[in-house]
C-alpha cells in the first residue's frame, strides 16, 4: 500500500477463498498484484489449508487481517454441552489467529445452516442474550491472552433468527465492556436488516472494528447496485480506521480484471463519501 493510499483509506483486505491460484501462497501474492492491503481466511475451510497457511505465514508479503467462522455449534444453544463444544472450538480458533497473526475473529452467533437445536418462542432474543453475556467475558479474556478482537457479526434474518441488527450487537459489546470485543458491520447484511446504514454505524460508534463490503449479488464490490457512499461517510464519522474486507462469494468477471477494479472502485469511494 502506498503511503498516499495509507492517507486516503483504510487497507482494504480480500477473503482467501475468491482469489485465484492453487495455493495460498499463490493466492496472497495474487491479492497482493491486485492491489490490496490484506487477506481474510475462511475458518470453514481451514481444515483444507492450515498446514500451509502456517508454514507460509512468517515469510507472506500480505498481513492476514482476520478469521471467520470454524467454530463448532453455538454459544446460545439451549444445549449445555452444546454450548461448551463451542467455547472450545472458539479457543482453538483464537490460538490459531494468534499463530498466523490475525489480529480479529468474526463470530456471527448462530447461522441456521449450522445449528439445528434452537432457543424458540417469545421471549427467544433475551434468553439468548442472557446466555452470550453471561459466556462472552471469558472468550474476550481468552481473546485477549491471544491479542485478538472476538467480533461479533449480526447477519440477514434469512441466515440467522438472532443479532441481525448492528444495534442489537453493540448493545452487547456495552454490556460487556471488554476491549478485545467489537462487532463487524457487513454492508450486505445491512442493506437487508437497517432501515438506514449510516445511522446505524454512527450509533455504534467505537464498537464497529471491522468492515465487510460486497455487491447487492454479493460479488466485489464495483458493477452493482450497492451504495457504499453513506457507509463510509458515517466511518469516517467514527473515526474508524480498521480493516475493510471484501467478502464476496463469487467474482463479477476474471479475477485479475476485476480484483484490481475493485480496489480502486473502494478507494474512490471512501475519497469521494
Amino acid at each position: 500500500m502506498t503511503q498516499r493510499a495509507q492517507k486516503q483509506t483504510p487497507p482494504i483486505a480480500c477473503r482467501l477463498e475468491v482469489l485465484p491460484g492453487d495455493t495460498v501462497a499463490e493466492k496472497v501474492r495474487h491479492a497482493a498484484a491486485s492491489g490490496f492491503d490484506g487477506v481474510g481466511l475462511p475458518g470453514r475451510y481451514l481444515d483444507d489449508f492450515s498446514a500451509e497457511l502456517k508454514s507460509f505465514a512468517p515469510d507472506s508479503p500480505l498481513p492476514f487481517v482476520s478469521l471467520s467462522l470454524g467454530f463448532k455449534a453455538s454459544l446460545v444453544s439451549p444445549n449445555s454441552e452444546e454450548r461448551r463444544r463451542c467455547a472450545e472450538s472458539l479457543a482453538r480458533l483464537l490460538a490459531f489467529c494468534r499463530y498466523v497473526g490475525g489480529p480479529c475473529f468474526n463470530m456471527p452467533p448462530v447461522l441456521l445452516q449450522d445449528v439445528s437445536e434452537r432457543v424458540t418462542g417469545a421471549d427467544a432474543d433475551a434468553r439468548q442474550d442472557r446466555l452470550l453475556l453471561e459466556q462472552l467475558p471469558p472468550i474476550c479474556d481468552e481473546a485477549a491472552r491471544n491479542g485478538v478482537t472476538l467480533l461479533l457479526e449480526p447477519v440477514n434474518r434469512f441466515e440467522s433468527d438472532y443479532l441481525n441488527t448492528v444495534g442489537h450487537a453493540a448493545r452487547l459489546c456495552r454490556a460487556v465492556d471488554h476491549p478485545n470485543l467489537g462487532l463487524t458491520a457487513d454492508f450486505f447484511h445491512m442493506q437487508m436488516e437497517e432501515l438506514n446504514a449510516e445511522d446505524a454505524i454512527r450509533a455504534a460508534g467505537a464498537c464497529v472494528r471491522h468492515v465487510h463490503v460486497a455487491e447487492n449479488t454479493r460479488v466485489e464490490p464495483g458493477p452493482g447496485s450497492m451504495d457504499f457512499d453513506p457507509g463510509f461517510r458515517a466511518l469516517k464519522a467514527i473515526g474508524y480506521t480498521g480493516v475493510i474486507e471484501v467478502e464476496c462469494r463469487n467474482l463479477s468477471g476474471p479475477a485479475e480484471d476485476v480484483l484490481p477494479a475493485s480496489v480502486r472502485y473502494l478507494r474512490a469511494c471512501w475519497e469521494s463519501s
